[in-house]
């Protein structure tokens, strides 16, 4: 065990550790985390206008409520790739230290996005339209490259200077719009000679190569079980060693778990069942009350701790385990660089979820959608809000599991604590 811990510590935490401080990598994960209020209000809308309940159905039919319902998710979750063209361009901006242009370099984002987003025109009827479908998840990707090349391109014209010069006593924000002139007008020239080069190729648009090219082989690489169990596995060995596994992995396919919710979105609104299997939910399912779905740990240490320390220590971390928040946990108990926990740490996600997702896969549970947030709610409200009872339940059975693995374990350093206090009384 020495060994592999030594291993890690020289191979595995440097890596993670340039992955975590990446601008990039930051700045995608913290655009896309910003957007956390507007995701899951669209969201839960989606799962309200959803609830398969005729009386229900037809209250909302009659009183028009459901026309306000489904509203909501047209301009929250299927506009996604929108609301992300702004946001990582205004986080990237702090990262790339250009804070103080971070508005604008979020609307030239914002600007450069819709210019590559196609206008159907309609002769007989002379209206012009966007197509929705190009603001939402087929455009995430479209959207993080759109963001970082915009801020990357603004930086270069605020560290050349290249802006519009105005005389002292000038009002701040007129002095911050006219200095922003010549990067937005120039950034924006570029990204329409890009969208006027790719409507002459068998693409037509830059979102149709980058989803054709780019988004769709990633999500299919990435979709698999084996592929996931792998990602859970790298951010509790990160976990372990004290690094916020997390936050390490997550930015990495938020882009793409992004687009599996949008799909999923759409399919539930369709009245059909989410198509992709794995997704946010599915990641929360791995965290259930924390990294290393820790929730069955502080459940037997809440009810069966026979020494002082651990009785305390449940009553505390147990309410918070119960919010998906274990930090407590792992660095109180502490579960990090705890050999005895290394094994149920590791293993209690990834057998909790190969088992939901064989369920899902043959129909016992009904495949939630996938919204980012919902894992903070305690479990079967988790599970409704991602419009799935049946996941609900099945969270109540992981934590059971989940409890179960951890139970040898956790009695192994509550009867070594029980034996210290006996020896000091």
């Amino acid at each position: 065990m020495k060994k592999f811990i030594e291993l890690m510590e020289k191979y595995l935490i440097p890596i993670a550790n340039k992955i975590a401080g990446n601008s990039y990598i930051k700045s995608i994960g913290e655009g896309s985390m910003g957007l956390l209020s507007v995701i899951m209000f669209g969201a839960f809308f989606t799962v309200f206008k959803n609830i398969p309940w005729e009386p229900y159905q037809i209250f909302l039919k009659v009183t028009h409520i459901g026309d306000v319902i489904a509203a909501v998710p047209l301009f929250t979750t299927d506009m996604i790739g929108l609301y992300m063209a702004f946001s990582i361009a205004y986080r990237a901006s702090h990262n790339f230290k250009i804070g103080e242009h971070a508005f604008s370099t979020g609307v030239v984002s914002l600007l450069s996005f819709l210019i590559l987003t196609p206008i159907n025109t309609e002769l007989m009827e002379r209206v012009s339209f966007i197509d929705a479908s190009y603001l939402g998840a087929k455009g995430v990707f479209t959207a993080i490259i759109v963001a970082l090349v915009s801020t990357k391109l603004m930086k270069l014209f605020v560290n050349k200077n290249i802006t519009i010069k105005l005389p002292d006593g000038v009002p701040p924000m007129v002095l911050k719009s006219f200095t922003a002139l010549i990067p937005v007008m120039s950034i924006g020239i570029i990204f329409a000679t890009i969208k006027v080069i790719f409507a002459i190729t068998s693409f037509n648009t830059a979102t149709d190569f980058v989803y054709t090219m780019l988004q769709t082989p990633i999500q299919s690489l990435t979709g698999t079980l084996p592929a996931f169990l792998l990602i859970i596995l790298i951010a509790n060995l990160l976990w372990f060693f004290g690094i916020h596994g997390s936050m390490t992995v997550l930015p990495i396919f938020m882009p793409i778990m992004l687009g599996y919710m949008g799909e999923n979105t759409a399919a539930v609104e369709a009245g059909k069942v989410a198509p992709n299997l794995i997704s946010f939910a599915l990641y929360d399912l791995a965290n259930l009350g924390g990294s290393g779905a820790t929730l069955g740990l502080v459940t037997i240490m809440f009810l069966f701790a026979k020494s002082e320390r651990y009785k305390s220590f449940g009553k505390v971390v147990f309410p918070a385990g119960i919010f998906g928040v274990n930090e407590p946990v792992v660095f109180g108990m502490p579960i990090m660089l705890n050999v005895v926990l290394l094994i149920p740490f590791i293993l209690t996600p990834v057998v909790i979820v190969s088992l939901g997702y064989t369920l899902m896969k043959i129909g016992i549970v009904t495949p939630p959608i996938g919204i980012l947030g919902a894992g903070s709610l305690p479990p079967v409200i988790s599970g409704l809000s991602q419009g799935s009872l049946s996941f609900g339940i099945y969270q109540l059975v992981a934590v059971v599991i989940s409890g179960l693995i951890y139970y040898p374990f956790f009695k192994v350093l509550d009867n070594q604590a029980l034996k210290e206090e006996s020896q000091n009384n």
